[in-house]
């Protein structure tokens, strides 16, 4: 009994079971400017958590689209000592990638690929019932490729994250 209770412990504290350590959100605003995206935050350690994101774009300035996009975060929140992670102020060094096709008002087709670098700071509001508000701002340098080298771009642009969720 003692070892059955020992690596229950052991599993618990490996995996960082406590009190809302997952958080799963997205951005329903964005669905009306032809984006889905979906995020998973995985607290671990007592300051940091990492996050996982996809997305799909269906439309984009008007023009139909089929971009697939995947992206990973790492979030530090300074105000751990005062207020549970994955709750407070954080900075966000992300990563982003995305490809697929982008079809024009001319009905001609062109492959596009993009890959995104760059930073967050923002507050992530988690209440006991498990509701999450997320907003962040910062720049994200991005490398877009569409077609040939006419239909190329790279520059910062903003990041911004406006997220609700559920934390369990």
């Amino acid at each position: 009994m003692k070892k059955l209770i020992l690596s229950f412990v052991f599993v618990a504290f490996a995996f960082g079971i406590n009190a809302q350590s997952n958080v799963i959100k997205t951005n329903p605003l964005a669905l009306a400017f032809g984006n889905f995206n979906a995020t998973y935050e995985r607290v671990f350690g007592t300051s940091s958590s990492l996050l996982v994101r996809g997305q799909y774009m269906y439309k984009l300035l008007g023009s139909d689209v089929s971009l697939t996009g995947f992206g990973l975060g790492y979030r530090y929140y300074f105000t751990h000592a005062k207020k549970p992670v994955p709750g407070g102020f954080y900075i966000n060094p992300q990563v982003a990638f995305s490809f697929g096709k982008i079809t024009n008002d001319m009905d001609e087709e062109y492959s596009a690929t993009t890959v995104g670098f760059g930073a967050e700071i923002g507050y992530q509001w988690v209440w006991e019932s498990g509701f999450v508000l997320d907003l962040g701002i910062g720049p994200m340098y991005t490398i877009a490729k569409g077609g040939d080298s006419e239909n190329s771009l790279d520059g910062i642009m903003p990041s911004v994250t406006l997220a609700i969720g559920y934390a369990f």
